[in-house]
């Protein structure tokens, strides 16, 4: 597979606080609006977060909550720094390895969005 483009979907109970949670964690609104029910971030160059409600009318199963997204960034410190100002809320940064920092924070629905710095040199 020689695949190129990253496209996430994020599942939401509340579209709209969602919404608003995610353009604070971005720091911008979203690049894209394609339905009144979709937002899209493009958070690099070919890799997109969409955040849309999500209800599976065939099983009445709620599928929010259930997403993991992992990013990977160049200054976890500066990040964090950006997290703070908008009042994301954010634990202290962990240490996976001697070479790799995470943190990871929770939207409102429990999706889990994890922000990764290799500290190799």
């Amino acid at each position: 597979m020689n695949a190129h483009p990253v496209f996430a979907t994020v599942a939401v109970s509340d579209f709209a606080a969602s919404s608003a949670w995610y353009a604070r964690l971005f720091g911008r609104a979203p690049d894209n609006r394609p339905s009144a029910s979709c937002a899209e971030w493009q958070i690099a160059k070919s890799t997109t977060i969409q955040v849309l409600p999500r209800h599976d009318s065939a099983d009445q199963q709620n599928h929010a909550g259930s997403a993991t997204v992992g990013i990977i960034v160049d200054d976890l410190d500066k990040v964090l720094a950006g997290l703070q100002g908008r009042h994301i809320d954010a634990a202290p940064p962990q240490t996976a390895t001697h070479f790799m920092r995470f943190v990871p924070v929770s939207d409102p629905d429990g999706n889990m969005v994890t922000f990764v710095e290799s500290t190799a040199g």
